[in-house]
């Protein structure tokens, strides 16, 4: 059972938009004012989150799924630029990158797990759209951050991460690289003048798919990942034209 505390901060979707995105957060404050935040209607700049779970695995329901929360902020993924039409948010109690960042508890990401399953069953989710915040909003968000752990998550079946199969990278350039970014989902834009965005596109896909090289920087371990990633989709897809 959920906990209920509801969030006067949502609207209506757009209604050219279906749920289509799972996308994690964390809170960087502890619970009593996480959730004074997220529910607070009065504040200048209101937000929210369709649930928020407690680092002892407890789950807070705020907004209810078919309303639109507010959680994504200015962010894009695939060309969508609003997604909190096009998701469902999910916040995570952790104090977020500083001297107290942490490894999030197993209870919580169990509670985690049984919730996003569900999730993405009901609307069904494909495992390259479970995100983090930093994915979709990268010059503005770093969370959940490198100590989130998506490897464990990809073993309870939700989201995707690369095999890191070593293949051949004779193509392998930076131009490449970006352009792999923006087919997997990124907004990224090559021009010389946005560099500084482009190292935020690298350290976000860097902490969610290869945290043990975080550099910023184009490097051989990000390209045999975006690679395996984008095999992985397309062998899906593949897989599904056969059955039909």
């Amino acid at each position: 059972m959920y906990k209920e505390f509801s969030s006067l901060n949502y609207n209506m979707r757009s209604s050219q938009a279906s749920i289509k995105y799972l996308i994690y957060h964390y809170t960087a404050c502890d619970l009593v004012t996480s959730l004074k935040i997220l529910c607070d209607d009065k504040s200048l700049n209101p937000v929210s989150a369709h649930y928020l779970i407690d680092e002892n695995g407890d789950i807070y329901q705020l907004v209810q799924e078919e309303r639109r929360a507010w959680h994504a902020g200015k962010s894009s993924w695939e060309g969508h630029d609003d997604i909190n039409s096009w998701s469902i948010g999910i916040e995570l109690i952790n104090p977020g990158h500083g001297p107290a960042y942490r490894n999030f508890p197993k209870a919580q990401m169990e509670s985690l797990a049984n919730l996003s399953l569900k999730i993405i069953q009901r609307h069904k989710i494909e495992p390259w759209h479970v995100l983090g915040h930093s994915d979709i909003a990268p010059t503005r968000k770093v969370d959940p951050g490198e100590l989130f752990d998506w490897r464990w998550l990809a073993s309870q079946g939700i989201g995707i991460v690369p095999s890191f199969e070593k293949t051949f990278a004779e193509n392998y350039t930076s131009l490449k690289l970006l352009e792999l970014l923006k087919q997997y989902g990124y907004g990224i834009d090559h021009s010389e003048e946005n560099q500084l965005q482009i190292q935020a596109v690298l350290g976000a896909f860097q902490m969610h798919f290869t945290p043990l090289y975080i550099t910023k920087q184009p490097n051989i371990e990000t390209y045999h990942a975006l690679l395996s990633l984008l095999k992985k989709k397309n062998e899906a897809f593949s897989s599904r034209r056969q059955v039909i």
